[in-house]
């Protein structure tokens, strides 16, 4: 599987997927640090910098995935909950454009449970209207990484983090469910 990863700080995406063969074919960053970290850890994955500014037609069938957990600050219950309405968190709105020009089969988005409640649920309404008007099939499931234990590994820290994970398919409803929904597939 080909993935391009969006908003990729030190991408922990890539270090879980490693295992499975997966092959990134681009990430987007844009602070400092992770720029860095990305730069010495994947010498060979190109970062194309501020994903509001990727031209997704030209990528168009390049990657099967795209991933991207995209900024939570308007979103969390530790902010002041301002939604789509803060300028970072809108940002899984230009993260849907990209997704529509690109159009990979699947697609994980993630975020904090706060995307829930802000502007009444009506934000987290506005990004499944725009994934479905894309033409993707979604299901959506809170997971928290203090149940993890992962074989082979270590060095995984479980700790008390509940995320949001929205995976999407260009098809049936199924597929996504199954991701999120069948015990063997966690």
């Amino acid at each position: 599987m080909k993935y391009a990863s969006v908003c990729s700080g030190v991408e922990a995406a890539s270090l879980a997927w490693m295992p499975l063969g997966w092959e990134p074919v681009w990430f987007s960053e844009i602070e400092p640090f992770p720029c860095e970290v990305l730069k010495q850890r994947f010498p060979g994955v190109q970062n194309l910098g501020d994903m509001t500014k990727i031209d997704g037609e030209k990528y168009a069938g390049t990657v099967d995935l795209l991933v991207g957990g995209t900024p939570c600050q308007g979103f969390s219950v530790a902010g002041k909950q301002g939604g789509l309405g803060d300028p970072r968190s809108a940002l899984c709105l230009a993260y849907c454009r990209l997704l529509g020009t690109m159009r990979p089969r699947w697609f994980v988005w993630e975020n904090v449970p706060g995307v829930f409640s802000t502007n009444g649920g009506e934000d987290f309404k506005a990004f499944l209207c725009a994934i479905d008007e894309i033409g993707y099939s979604v299901a959506w499931r809170v997971l928290d990484a203090q149940y993890v234990r992962v074989d082979g590994y270590p060095r995984a820290v479980p700790q008390r983090r509940r995320r949001v994970f929205v995976v999407g398919y260009l098809g049936e409803w199924q597929y996504p469910a199954e991701v999120l929904f069948e015990p063997g597939c966690l």
